[in-house]
């Protein structure tokens, strides 16, 4: 059973995708690494065509306040139903997602789950499921600080290339925190009051001479 990966990441920097890191992490530890081809590098009527000829799609991508990227939807809006089961020798064709956002909670991500179940049904593709992992903005920034997250990717993609599918105890822990409990948001709060939770986003900000400019309000 061949696989495509397909990294759904807009920026225009590949070097800052936090995408590109996760699917080449799943590959990483492969005996036989999978291909991947990034979807804004690529026609997405052209690209379709041809991750129609793999039996399993899986797609990563990033997560913007519940919603995917346009060049995402664009891709799928192209993807043609499979022909009835059994679609290949192996079985049917199969397709998964894998998500990562800058929300900590992955209870952020459960809009978008169930719109990519009823796609895989409506695609005639067996749903191989969706991975969350959310506080992970900052990956291309600070790799150092996600090793164990990055390890864990690693892992998923050995156990996917010897069960053709996600494994539950790694999507478990990718997932957590769900939601934050309630000491976890009162220290959230004091990380906010002393400023530690800009220090990405300043940098950013400094990089693109916006930094003077943060406090502004243009429509008032």
């Amino acid at each position: 059973m061949n696989t495509i990966i397909l990294n759904g990441s807009p920026k225009g920097n590949p070097k800052q995708s936090n995408s590109r890191i996760f699917a080449e992490h799943f590959v990483k530890e492969m005996r036989n690494p999978c291909e991947i081809k990034r979807i804004a590098e690529n026609d997405s009527k052209e690209l379709a065509r041809y991750a129609a000829g793999f039996d399993t799609i899986i797609i990563i991508l990033p997560l913007y306040i519940h919603a995917m990227p346009g060049l995402v939807m664009k891709f799928i809006e192209k993807l043609e139903p499979a022909p009835p089961t059994p679609a290949t020798p192996s079985g049917p064709k199969t397709i998964g997602f894998i998500i990562q956002a800058g929300f900590m909670e992955t209870a952020q991500h459960k809009y978008v789950e169930p719109y990519f179940r009823r796609l895989a049904e409506q695609l005639n593709y067996t749903y191989l499921g969706t991975v969350s992992k959310g506080e992970a903005a900052g990956i291309y920034m600070y790799p150092k600080m996600f090793k164990k997250v990055l390890k864990l990717i690693s892992e998923l993609g050995v156990a996917y290339e010897k069960t053709r599918a996600f494994d539950k105890e790694i999507v478990k822990k990718l997932s957590k925190p769900y939601q934050l409990s309630s000491f976890q948001l009162r220290l959230l709060k004091v990380v906010d009051i002393v400023g530690l939770s800009n220090i990405g986003w300043h940098k950013v900000l400094k990089q693109n001479g916006a930094f003077e400019q943060r406090l502004d309000r243009p429509f008032i």
